[in-house]
């Protein structure tokens, strides 16, 4: 699978999908990556939690804003990976023309949905972000060629 593009879609985009925005920036720098929302916090910052977890892990995320999703937005892109099935269902039902590009981030490891960390413990945003990695890991080492990138094999 040859993707050179992958918009990254929660709740309010100031959690998930920026977690997963950056590790496919830190994991695959020449892949156009970017985030958003489907009721978006619009110009939000992440919560300490999830910006202390993008420090530890090396991604840059320290300019993230919140962004709202919208069609031209999502036309930009060749891949979409959502945190939850009723994102997925709610972004078909709005922009029908992207179905086929719109995926689960956990499709790969189990297809669950990957739990809203916002307004929780610590240990929730972890265990989110440990799903979060597991997901990007999967589909990155299926969109990259083979000895490319963190994930790539060769």
């Amino acid at each position: 699978m040859q993707i050179q593009s992958v918009l990254c879609v929660c709740t309010g985009n100031i959690c998930r999908s920026p977690l997963a925005e950056g590790l496919i920036q830190r994991d695959a720098p020449t892949m156009k990556v970017a985030s958003a929302g489907i009721g978006a916090v619009v110009g939000g910052k992440m919560p300490v939690p999830a910006a202390a977890i993008a420090e530890r892990e090396g991604l840059a995320l320290d300019a993230h804003r919140g962004q709202q999703v919208t069609r031209p937005m999502l036309q930009s892109f060749e891949l979409v990976l959502v945190m939850e099935a009723a994102q997925k269902d709610w972004l078909c039902t709005q922009f029908p023309e992207s179905r086929g590009r719109i995926f689960l981030a956990s499709h790969w490891t189990g297809g669950e949905d990957i739990i809203d960390p916002y307004r929780l413990s610590d240990d929730i945003f972890e265990s989110a972000y440990a799903e979060i990695d597991k997901g990007v890991a999967q589909w990155l080492a299926r969109l990259q060629p083979a000895g490319t990138g963190k994930h790539g094999t060769g």
